[in-house]
């Protein structure tokens, strides 16, 4: 687990909660709507908002003052000079609060890529692997449901083997996401829930052609899935909260 993903079943249990009453298309626009009242919210209250109004008169004022400037480049060298300083200074004062106002945001989109992303092929059909190496040969092995608890499916495996035919890797697919390797540095950050390959493993990645969730039914194929509905909305509150808030 990475850092971005501490918060994932948080945001997964209250999930959870709302599922029965919403369904997934109106989930993800709620979810695009409490991230943007989450970020606009830590950034107004973090960020210096009344020097940050100020600055921006100012630059206003230097940029008028510049454009009325008729005299030759020379003359003008310390309005512009000005004028770099203070854009400057006001991109400094709003910079580190929409850093660390982003990180929920970073945090939902790590949880929301994988719940929301991906889902396992139909019963009975197998998805396209790939292998790097490519020569490996990948398998996909359905779970098999208990017949004892028939509502229950486990988790499909990927079997991997060389051209002896010998089994190098068998990996489960403990959550649908297309990709698995070896771990890297930025697993720290944001981890893989199916976990990561051996270290010492012939195989270093394995690819598969998961289908992807479709939440609008119309519009190309690539608009179609979480992005869009969570993305909109997501912009649609910060535009409505930036202008209601007046935040600079």
């Amino acid at each position: 687990m990475g850092v971005f993903d501490a918060p994932a079943p948080i945001f997964a249990w209250l999930d959870a909660q709302t599922a029965m009453a919403i369904p997934p298309l109106g989930r993800l626009i709620l979810w695009g709507s409490v991230a943007a009242l989450i970020s606009l919210g830590l950034y107004s209250a973090l960020s210096a908002q009344e020097r940050i109004s100020q600055t921006k008169i100012k630059r206003t004022e230097l940029q008028q003052r510049l454009k009325a400037h008729d005299g030759n480049f020379a003359d003008a060298a310390p309005l512009i000079g000005k004028l770099l300083r203070t854009a400057l200074q006001q991109a400094t004062l709003a910079a580190w609060p929409a850093l660390l106002s982003s990180l929920p945001l970073l945090a939902l989109i790590c949880w929301l890529s994988t719940a929301y992303g991906y889902t396992y092929p139909a019963p009975g059909s197998a998805p396209t692997i790939q292998t790097m190496p490519p020569q490996l040969h990948a398998k996909w092995i359905e779970g098999i449901r208990d017949k004892a608890v028939p509502e229950y499916r486990p988790p499909p495996h990927i079997l991997i083997s060389d051209h002896n035919q010998t089994i190098v890797a068998d990996v489960s697919w403990r959550a649908p996401v297309p990709v698995v390797h070896k771990w890297q540095w930025w697993n720290a950050l944001v981890g893989n829930p199916i976990g990561y390959l051996p270290s010492n493993a012939v195989v270093n990645r394995i690819e598969v052609a998961l289908p992807d969730k479709n939440y609008l039914g119309f519009g190309p194929h690539w608009l179609r899935g979480w992005q869009t509905p969570f993305l909109l909305a997501l912009l649609a509150v910060s535009i409505a909260m930036k202008t209601w808030w007046r935040i600079d």
